[in-house]
């Protein structure tokens, strides 16, 4: 899933967008317990919709994703030191109390839609893709 960021530099305030925008209404915004410069837009169905960035926080959003997939989103390639879990959602951090976001898993695939990609899955794609390229010639 590509998800959509921006990101001002004159203020220095970000939005990643884990849910497309206007799909769902947001119920309320709320502030990290363990990092207060990272607020969490949670939908009506309970789910975070979006997070909001600031400060030192915003700026992994200058930097181009080092890896992203349906569950997955990293803005380095440092090392995890520390996570927080909300709403089927791990933050990841780059120091042991909750500083330097640098990305965030969805732990929690149904209850954001996502089809979780099994071994089953890649094998069946696999085949499917094969297929095609063997009727193809």
């Amino acid at each position: 899933m590509k998800r959509t960021i921006t990101y001002d530099q004159t203020i220095d305030i970000g939005y990643i967008y884990l849910i497309p925008p206007g799909i769902g209404k947001i119920k309320e915004t709320i502030e990290l317990d363990v990092n207060e410069c990272v607020n969490a837009d949670i939908d009506k169905k309970g789910r975070v919709a979006g997070l909001e960035l600031f400060a030192e926080e915003a700026e992994v959003l200058k930097h181009t994703p080092v890896y992203e997939d349906e569950l997955s989103l990293r803005f380095t390639d440092q090392e995890v030191l520390s996570t927080h879990h909300l709403s089927g959602i791990e933050f990841q951090f780059s120091t042991p109390d909750h500083n330097g976001l640098i990305g965030f898993t969805i732990i929690d695939p149904l209850q954001y839609n996502v089809k979780k990609k099994t071994r089953k899955n890649r094998f069946e794609w696999s085949k499917r893709l094969f297929q095609t390229i063997v009727s193809l010639h």
